[in-house]
Formats: structure tokens, sequence, C-alpha cells
């Protein structure tokens, strides 16, 4: 199905489909702030692209939540969008009827052995002048903060910048930080933690203008792939330093409680049980109240 632009979107929707997503609109952001203890970071990075104006959000995928997380914090009534594609793995799709009712909130499924047909509606709804929400990663991650400080940008997967290629570098991308989802909904669960502490972090747009050329860019280019994985890690490692500023009070209990450095690579369950345990426990709590907690015990 091609999507029309935003304002035309709807009228070509069958009434239950307008009625759905209307509902889905209209609840799902005050849910998420009543369930979970829910904040925004940085939404004046949001306003800089109004509706209308064509934009990939980029974000750090722990949790099935992130894509709900992010809807919450970027439609009305508070933030600047009325719809957004979401690239969603096909199989999930598939395998999951919850999921395969996506569809009628924007979703359009990405199977990672052909994604070229996924790449190719980005692009369609890019040029429509929509918004595109993709996990740069390709799929679900239990990782720690200290995790993505040694891993995030090596797990960028190229597609984000092959979309940035064949849009010549004109497309702005805006890197989002997520904290908390996959302690508020473990990989198994059903039903999120309560009152779980989760945020949503939005950083400063990327734009990608250098890599414009006058002939436009085609795959089958010697260096095409080698620049999409550098656009890629770009707008990982952006990512990866907004969980840098916005994790410093849990490096900080991190460094004062446990004898693991940043720079230990294998710091997991297996190898260690007790800090994987305790980096779990630290991801429950807000910036605030871990910086009371470093105040109190200095």
């Amino acid at each position: 199905m091609r999507l029309s632009p935003p304002e035309k979107t709807m009228n070509s929707w069958s009434f239950p489909h307008r009625l759905l997503y209307q509902l889905v609109k209209l609840v799902l952001p005050r849910f998420i702030r009543f369930y979970f203890r829910f904040e925004v970071r940085n939404i004046k990075n949001i306003d800089r692209l109004p509706e209308g104006v064509p934009v990939i959000y980029c974000f750090n995928h722990r949790s099935h939540l992130d894509t709900f997380l992010f809807a919450s914090a970027l439609v009305y009534p508070y933030g600047n969008r009325t719809a957004c594609g979401l690239m969603t793995n096909g199989d999930a799709m598939e395998e999951n009827k919850f999921f395969y009712l996506l569809k009628f909130l924007g979703a359009y499924p990405v199977y990672p052995q052909n994604a070229d047909p996924a790449l190719e509606y980005t692009l369609t709804l890019l040029r429509e002048n929509l918004a595109v929400l993709i996990a740069p990663q390709g799929k679900r991650i239990p990782s720690t903060p200290l995790d993505d400080y040694h891993n995030l940008i090596d797990q960028a997967k190229t597609g984000v910048g092959r979309i940035i290629l064949r849009t010549n570098g004109e497309i702005p991308v805006v890197p989002i930080y997520i904290h908390g989802s996959h302690e508020a909904l473990t990989f198994g669960k059903v039903i999120p933690r309560f009152k779980s502490f989760i945020s949503v972090s939005i950083c400063k747009p990327l734009y990608f203008t250098e890599y414009n050329q006058e002939s436009g860019w085609n795959e089958n280019e010697s260096s095409f792939h080698s620049y999409a994985r550098q656009i890629s890690r770009k707008i990982m490692s952006s990512i990866r330093d907004q969980m840098l500023l916005e994790e410093e009070f849990f490096f900080q209990i991190l460094s004062r409680k446990v004898t693991i450095s940043m720079e230990s690579h294998d710091v997991s369950y297996q190898t260690h049980p007790s800090v994987y345990r305790f980096q779990r426990n630290l991801l429950r709590y807000s910036p605030t109240q871990l910086n009371m907690w470093l105040e109190e015990n200095t």
C-alpha cells in the first residue's frame, strides 16, 4: 500500500482503520505516562523538524516497548507529528498477531534476508514528506550502558546508511537514546513492570550533505556500501554519546561499587553475575534518584 501525505492518508483508510488509529493516538501517549515513570528529554530537537518535513528517527533497540515509547513522545498532543512509518521485523509481524496489527498504525515489514522492498518503501514514505522510525541494530539487544559503551557503534547495520545515500544525503536523521525499556519489559515477559522509569532522549538532528553528489548514488558503486556503513556508524555514535550523558550517574555508581572498569569488554551474567545484576538494578532508577544516592554517600 502506497501511503499519501498525512492530510490525505486517513481519507484513503477504511472507517475501522481510521477509528483504530485515532483511538490509539488518543490513548497510548496518555497510558504510557500513567503506567510508567516516563520522561522525554530535549523535545525541542523534534520541534526543529515539524510535520511535513521528511526525517528518519533512529533509536537503540532493547525492548518491544521502544516503538510505542517513542511514538508516545512524537505524536500529538505531545509531539509535532500525526503519522510515522515504522520499519518492523517482518518475521515478528508474521509470527505474532499483536505485531501484525501494527500495520494499521503505520508499520511495514523488513526481512533481513531481503531488505530491499522495505528500503524502497521507506524511500516512498520520505518522498511523501513523512517521518520513518528505524532501529539501526536491526533487532532487540538487551544491553546495559556498559555494553553499549563498547558495542553500540559496531552493531549498526547498513540499512539506514543506504537510505541516506539513496536520498543523496538530503534527509536529516534524529538519533534517540531510550533508557529503561528492557528493564520494564524483559524478554519472555508479556506485562511490563508497573511504574518502571523510562526516558526517551532526543539528540540534535544529523545532516549528511557531505555525501551529496551531482549524479546521485547507485548501490552498484564500489564505495556505496562502505559509505553506508560509515553513515550508520555515525548515527550510532551520536546515540552512544547521548547514552554517556544520560547515564553519567550510572557509571559513577558503578565505578564506586564494583571493581570492573568501563574498559572491561566481558561483563555478562556468565562472567560477572553479581555485577550484571547490579547494573540491571541501577537501570530501574531515574538519574535524579541516582544523583541523590551519590550526594548522600559522598
